[in-house]
C-alpha cells in the first residue's frame, strides 16, 4: 500500500488484484521498499541536523 492510498476493501490486502502487491510511491515515484526507507532515513537525518543548527544559533 502506498503512502497516499487508503484501504478501501474490507477484506485482506492479499485479495487485491489477484494477490499482487501495489508498488510503494514516494513523492509520486514508484520505488522499492529499501529505497523508500533509505530516503526517509536520510531526510530525517537532514531534518535533525537543521534543527540542531537552529538551536545552536539561538543559544
Amino acid at each position: 500500500m502506498s503512502f497516499d492510498d487508503e484501504e478501501t476493501e474490507t477484506g485482506s490486502s492479499s485479495s487485491n488484484e489477484g494477490g499482487k502487491k501495489k508498488p510503494k510511491t514516494f513523492f509520486g515515484l514508484e520505488l522499492g521498499d529499501g529505497v523508500v526507507y533509505t530516503l526517509v532515513i536520510i531526510l530525517t537525518l537532514i531534518f535533525i541536523r537543521q534543527v540542531s543548527i537552529v538551536l545552536q544559533a539561538l543559544n
